[in-house]
């Protein structure tokens, strides 16, 4: 509020106190003429009414033109009068935040394993084209090397050509687009101690070795790059051996085991 405005405040108070008192002294002398004997007015008191309302008809305009602009002002008043800008960090009350960032897609699991891993492969039994029994493979899925459900392991990974004598089976996935998601190179899953119904040698399975069966082995030992059966080790009843000579593979079982053919 600047000095014209107190000056106009000053002013407009002051000139209500005397339109009041010229109003209470016209109200005095009204009363006092009632309790003369014609029961009219006095004139003066009359005069004093006119005043009154001179005085505060200006007066209350004075205080209107300070008074009200300076309410507007306040309500509306920041600091240094001028409203500041909103820091960049702040958020408004009430809004929670939100992200649009995408969760990003998990791998497929089969593009995790490395060499020596193991995977399930279901195998089918069917035939081929000429009428002769073969097995077709199922989806592959990473599996426990120490469990009965995995029966090959990972050879090789990669978009490169499987190589090697030991590989039996590949499989790969590419995406929408083209892209190798994965491509392993696997091998069956041969593994000392553990036993095996090979009633089809070609497709044999892991079993527990309490499972009955004539053609349930156990492996003693898996040779690999060899065909010598002589390396096997023996037990009180010698030793029994298979060879896949393409392999260059032997594995060895316990003397009294029957492999299936």
């Amino acid at each position: 509020m600047g000095s014209r405005d107190v000056w106009w405040l000053a002013a407009g108070i002051a000139l209500l106190v005397l339109a009041a008192a010229a109003g209470f002294a016209a109200i005095a002398k009204e009363r006092r003429a009632r309790r003369d004997r014609g029961g009219r007015a006095a004139p003066a008191s009359r005069g004093l009414a006119i005043l009154a309302v001179a005085l505060a008809l200006p007066g209350w305009a004075g205080v209107a033109a300070t008074v009200v602009p300076a309410v507007q002002l306040m309500a509306g008043d920041t600091i240094a009068g001028s409203a500041g800008p909103t820091s960049p960090g702040l958020v408004q009350a009430g809004l929670p935040t939100t992200t649009t960032s995408a969760k990003p897609t998990a791998p497929d699991p089969m593009s995790l394993l490395v060499p020596g891993d193991c995977v399930e492969v279901p195998m089918d039994r069917t035939t081929d084209a000429t009428g002769a029994p073969t097995w077709e493979p199922g989806d592959p899925a990473p599996a426990d090397c120490n469990s009965l459900d995995a029966n090959y392991r990972v050879l090789q990974t990669g978009p490169q050509a499987c190589s090697g004598t030991l590989y039996k089976l590949e499989t790969s996935r590419h995406d929408k687009s083209g892209n190798l998601i994965y491509h392993l190179c696997l091998a069956f899953d041969w593994r000392v101690d553990f036993c095996y119904d090979t009633t089809q040698m070609a497709e044999p399975f892991k079993v527990d070795c309490a499972t009955p069966g004539r053609h349930v082995v156990q492996v003693t030992a898996v040779l690999e790059n060899t065909t010598d059966g002589a390396k096997c080790p023996r037990d009180g009843q010698g030793a029994v051996w298979v060879v896949w000579n393409k392999r260059e593979l032997t594995v060895c079982f316990r003397g009294s085991d029957d492999p299936g053919e």
